[in-house]
């Protein structure tokens, strides 16, 4: 039989649509963006449509998006970016974020906590929602950046971002000065709804990170939605490609591919959503019943992706069941790994403060699009024996 994939948080599946709406511009539609003659102007074009695809995805304004090599240099992009403007215009050298951030998140915000910014975490509770109490706590004192993710990738958390952006712009208020909210969605997009308009419930937030290779584009493309009038400063030199933002020569064929799985995510964003939290809750009730497993992140869908399953198993090794997961053709993912020869959580998972023999055993499990009834009633099969010693 064929490898059932259940790790659609790690990557999906490039769509045939996709893959379809790319080929031109992998052959005869090779064109520079940049160029003025008739060639280069069908590559504009195209450049447009699919800008045009994302902002539709997301509710903003087609300038407002800004295509990147990936999620982790949008994210890169947008702390660092905000940060030289904050440096450069006096404002407050402070940045607030949650202690279950992407890497690419932790990352930018270490080097910026190293050099001259006071980095502070805010708390999250058992299931990694963030404690919103605490959060008002920090913004009583200045600041001048937060990010916290939309939707964390090993739980499935979804942070309430609409109450979290009304927290910011309040704190603006009173602080005199805008405090900037920058979100990782790369979890999110294509799976959540979100509306960035004007008259949207995230009017608050003044950027978001976005991936493709997570809702059925191809690997190496993303985009960072950036809130007109809010000002970044670069990190990267050369043209002025993307508003200097994201300076080089376009990627066509991945950023034709970007829009079109916008355009698909979109239109499917409600049937996929409820296909998938029934795939979910089928594994998340079965898994209720079995002695010793713990499940990590929401057990409430409304605050959890849709589609995602996490859970912990005492006295248990992650990353050994996802191998015996692998031998019964079912690909998933741990919450431990490596780290300097040692076998540990993630830091994710410790976030939960579970106990240490309960943490080391925790995997994920995430349906997509490809996934069918019959992968969840094989995985169903299978999991008694998966779970057994």
């Amino acid at each position: 039989m064929q490898p059932i994939y259940i790790d659609n948080s790690a990557t999906t599946p490039c769509r045939p649509e996709v893959l379809e709406a790319m080929e031109p511009y992998l052959q005869g539609r090779f064109g520079n963006a940049s160029s003025i003659h008739a060639i280069g102007r069908e590559a504009r074009q195209a450049l447009d449509a699919a800008r045009a695809h994302v902002a539709q995805l997301i509710g903003c304004e087609s300038k407002e998006v800004y295509f990147a090599p990936c999620g982790t240099m949008a994210n890169n992009v947008a702390l660092l970016g905000r940060a030289r403007f904050i440096e450069a215009n006096g404002l407050p050298k402070r940045l607030l974020i949650s202690a279950i951030e992407h890497s690419s998140i932790l990352g930018p915000a270490q080097f910026l906590g190293a050099n001259g910014f006071k980095l502070d975490f805010i708390r999250n509770d058992k299931h990694g929602l963030i404690d919103l109490d605490h959060l008002q706590d920090l913004l009583r004192d200045p600041c001048g950046m937060v990010s916290i993710m939309w939707a964390n990738n090993e739980i499935g958390t979804v942070q309430p971002i609409a109450q979290i952006a009304q927290m910011i712009q309040d704190a603006s208020k009173a602080q005199g000065h805008d405090i900037f909210l920058h979100s990782d969605a790369v979890q999110a997009t294509g799976k959540l709804p979100i509306d960035l308009s004007s008259l949207g419930p995230y009017v608050g937030v003044h950027a978001l990170s976005l991936s493709g290779h997570k809702f059925g584009a191809p690997k190496g493309i993303g985009a960072l939605f950036v809130r007109k009038l809010v000002n970044l400063m670069p990190i990267y030199f050369g043209g002025g490609q993307e508003m200097g933002l994201f300076p080089g020569t376009e990627a066509m064929s991945q950023i034709v591919g970007l829009g079109e799985a916008a355009r698909l995510a979109r239109l499917e964003l409600d049937d996929s959503a409820r296909v998938l939290r029934s795939y979910q809750s089928q594994v998340m009730e079965r898994l209720a019943t079995m002695d010793g497993v713990v499940i990590t992140g929401p057990q409430d869908l409304a605050q959890r992706l849709p589609g995602h399953v996490s859970f912990a198993q005492a006295n248990r090794d992650g990353e050994a069941l996802v191998l015996k997961s692998d031998l019964k053709g079912i690909a998933i993912s741990a919450g431990s790994a490596c780290h300097r020869g040692i076998i540990e959580p993630s830091h994710v998972i410790k976030a939960l403060a579970l106990p240490e023999k309960t943490a080391m055993g925790a995997v994920r499990m995430t349906f997509g699009k490809s996934n069918t009834q019959d992968d969840v009633t094989y995985l169903l099969d299978k999991l008694p024996a998966l779970l057994s010693s």
